[in-house]
């Protein structure tokens, strides 16, 4: 049993990220499992100080002369077509690139499975679509630009030590010191706030958060959802309710285990309640009440999926995925865990809310199913909501951070000389 899953594994990682990068994975797995006396010494101290980085640059004083005014150069982990966090840089790079920002660069920092530029430039393209952004490789290739842009928590060192440069910024998406045990990671990640950047932010949550504990100044965009491929479809009948379920149990801050633990409550009381698990593969979990395990479903078979379900329930320990909009979109109430950080996009008129304890999600699941007409309300606001809710409105607010940060800067620049 255990080859057959490590063989689908393998085909499954194949199939997204190329042969060369399920290799790579492969063999690193199996290198984990050698006995330590073959295994060579970890170089703890090399892996950090390439994160920490050193100043690159000449110091250079930007102009219109020397480079193009409003470029911008992003500096990403290594990407994947299916990274969300990926997925949003490239949009917003494309959607400004067609506000005025037209130099649009990708710098993939190593470690990265790319034998050359060519290669990571073709698959660029066939990820996230050929819209004249280029891509070089390694920290190195940073040239001078208007805006130099962090993204994961790894780039940030690189960033706020380049010298030619105007501004620098960071394109946060989500807290990330909470990915961590209260270690050297979450000591690191969270010192990226305090470099000097100027954060802009998905949601208020975060540019609140990052303002008020560590002083970033910070310029918050919201989200927007694809309603051209997020909508309702008719909702046909069936035997039992359903609940779906964002099920991703190798990601802590979704809250896997504590939502299964509730759903179990539930379908003890509610013997017509099923759950539909999507996200994430979960037969190797013990379930026992009636339940479809949808694994990872690709994304034209979602609309129908989210418009069959009575309620989803989605937790989010950190920041908010775009998750909530996109089921929204389809039609389908929500209940979301009442914090901070996932109460900033919709209202109480617009969603559920629960406690994130075990009881608290299981009695407000319930508190759903049981109102159907106030859930279709809720359902109703939502998509109102969301149908406003465009990415092309997010970036024309950004484009306009941008902007302004430019303007503040020269501002700043001119009481200096008095």
């Amino acid at each position: 049993m255990r080859v057959r899953q490590l063989v689908s594994r393998f085909v499954r990682v194949s199939r997204r990220d190329g042969l060369r990068a399920a290799t790579g994975k492969a063999l690193a797995h199996v290198a984990q499992q050698a006995p330590a006396v073959v295994q060579a010494k970890r170089d703890v101290i090399g892996q950090y100080e390439a994160i920490l980085g050193h100043p690159l640059g000449h110091g250079l004083k930007i102009t219109r002369q020397n480079v193009p005014p409003g470029s911008m150069t992003w500096v990403i982990p290594d990407f994947s077509a299916n990274s969300g966090g990926h997925i949003n840089i490239l949009r917003m790079m494309r959607l400004l690139k067609a506000r005025g920002f037209e130099h649009q660069h990708v710098v993939v920092m190593a470690p990265h499975r790319w034998s050359s530029r060519e290669e990571a430039q073709a698959a660029l393209d066939q990820a996230f679509g050929a819209h004249g952004i280029t891509v070089s490789l390694g920290v190195e290739t940073i040239e001078p630009c208007h805006y130099l842009v962090a993204t994961g928590w790894q780039t940030a060192y690189w960033v706020a030590k380049y010298r030619d440069t105007r501004h620098r910024l960071y394109f946060v998406q989500d807290f990330e010191p909470a990915f961590y045990a209260y270690g050297s990671e979450h000591a690191l990640a969270e010192n990226t706030y305090r470099l000097g950047l100027t954060g802009i932010t998905a949601g208020s949550w975060l540019a609140d958060k990052l303002a008020a504990d560590y002083g970033m100044t910070t310029y918050p965009m919201s989200f927007g959802c694809e309603t051209d491929v997020y909508k309702p479809t008719e909702k046909r009948a069936h035997k039992h309710r359903h609940i779906f379920f964002y099920a991703r149990p190798v990601t802590p801050r979704r809250c896997f285990e504590l939502g299964l633990v509730a759903l179990k409550q539930v379908c003890e009381r509610n013997p017509d309640v099923a759950v539909i698990f999507a996200g994430w593969d979960v037969s190797g979990y013990e379930i026992p009440f009636v339940h479809l395990n949808a694994g990872t479903v690709p994304l034209p078979e979602l609309p129908d999926l989210y418009s069959q379900c009575d309620v989803a329930l989605i937790l989010s320990a950190t920041n908010l995925s775009l998750l909530p909009l996109e089921v929204a979109a389809c039609g389908c109430p929500l209940l979301l865990n009442d914090d901070p950080q996932a109460r900033w996009l919709l209202s109480d008129s617009e969603a559920f809310y629960c406690d994130m304890s075990v009881e608290g999600v299981s009695a407000a699941l319930e508190r759903v199913l049981a109102d159907p007409q106030e859930a279709s309300r809720r359902a109703a606001a939502a998509l109102d909501r969301v149908r406003e809710a465009t990415w092309e409105a997010e970036a024309d607010k950004v484009a306009g951070y941008l902007a302004a940060i430019d303007s503040g800067a020269k501002t700043a620049r001119k009481r200096k000389a008095k």
